[in-house]
């Protein structure tokens, strides 16, 4: 064999073996990960994106959470895959995944793993930093909606005496019929039942709740729900605050401009803040917490119940029938 035959060979091989070597660069298994947002403010949620590319359709998952998973102290909520194969015969995975966390501070996220045949690759790991929700800075009221015109129906064009004549007929039907019952049976209108008192149905209320022993038995947020009700409504019936459709922000705020509640308004704020914790932010509540709620919300039933009538003595009669003569 003449010299120029061994070079070309030698030529040749090296090619195949250059090929060959980059062939399998390009199959080189490679995870990225990265996130939408590293600063979350308290129970917000945030995508991850997981890039998995250069593999064949034989890549696993070795460390991926899963949907509902407490992943290093946050909560996956859900875990999406799409996968895509490239031209050159690889696949490429990106996974989406959703995450909220409850709890305030500085999280690290461990890497995600993935592994082929003949390769694992890791990507870098997430730090992220959950603030803590400003619960004071909610205290603006927002202005009311402007008025809203609304179509006119077929209805709307009928004369107004036509509605006067039919509610006429209605008012004498209504009347005769009512005689009809009365005359049948005299007591087919009873009388209506009389209503608890605001004060008597929150302390009758909050003495169920304690003997239930929701937080003994682990159900904090039942138990909390259920006390804020009591007081929300006892709000609404002892001076008329139409609490059950506010938040807590506003339920303050309305207390502290009110001369009959102001008093109270600083043991019903110990109650809501510790009750919006448990409910939204899912913080567990020491046995302190549960007492001391639950005896903030007794003391300003208490400290707000309506005084009974002061009943006049015979001495003050007489005085006052003196003045009048």
């Amino acid at each position: 064999m003449s010299n120029i035959s061994k070079y070309i060979c030698l030529f040749l091989a090296a090619s195949s073996i250059s090929g060959a070597c980059l062939e399998a660069d390009a199959a080189r298994l490679s995870v990225t990960a990265s996130t939408d947002s590293t600063t979350l403010i308290q129970a917000s949620k945030a995508m991850i994106k997981v890039e998995v590319s250069g593999v064949g359709e034989n890549v696993r998952p070795v460390s991926l959470p899963e949907a509902g998973q407490d992943y290093n102290g946050i909560e996956v909520s859900s875990v999406k895959a799409d996968t895509t194969k490239l031209d050159d015969g690889s696949v490429k995975i990106v996974y989406d995944i959703a995450i909220q966390p409850f709890d305030p501070g500085t999280f690290t996220l461990p890497p995600f793993a993935f592994a082929s045949a003949n390769d694992t690759a890791f990507s870098e790991a997430l730090t992220l930093k959950v603030l803590e929700v400003d619960l004071d800075s909610l205290t603006d009221i927002n202005p009311m909606q402007g008025i809203v015109s609304v179509d006119r129906k077929w209805y709307d064009f009928i004369p107004d005496w036509t509605v006067w004549i039919l509610v006429g007929i209605l008012v004498a039907v209504i009347a005769f019929a009512a005689y009809i019952l009365l005359k049948r049976d005299r007591n087919v209108f009873t009388k209506k039942k009389k209503e608890t008192p605001p004060y008597d149905l929150a302390v009758m209320r909050l003495n169920e709740l304690q003997t239930k022993k929701l937080p003994q038995s682990g159900r904090d947020k039942e138990y909390y729900t259920e006390l804020t009700d009591i007081l929300r409504q006892y709000l609404e019936g002892r001076f008329g605050i139409n609490a059950m459709e506010m938040s807590s922000t506003q339920i303050i705020y309305t207390m502290r401009h009110n001369a009959e509640t102001k008093p109270g308004s600083e043991l019903m704020k110990q109650v809501l803040e510790i009750a919006d914790f448990v409910k939204f932010a899912k913080v567990r509540p020491l046995p302190d917490d549960n007492v001391k709620s639950f005896n903030s919300a007794l003391k300003f039933v208490e400290d707000s119940k309506p005084l009974p009538p002061v009943e006049e003595t015979a001495g003050d009669k007489k005085e006052q029938t003196d003045k009048t003569n």
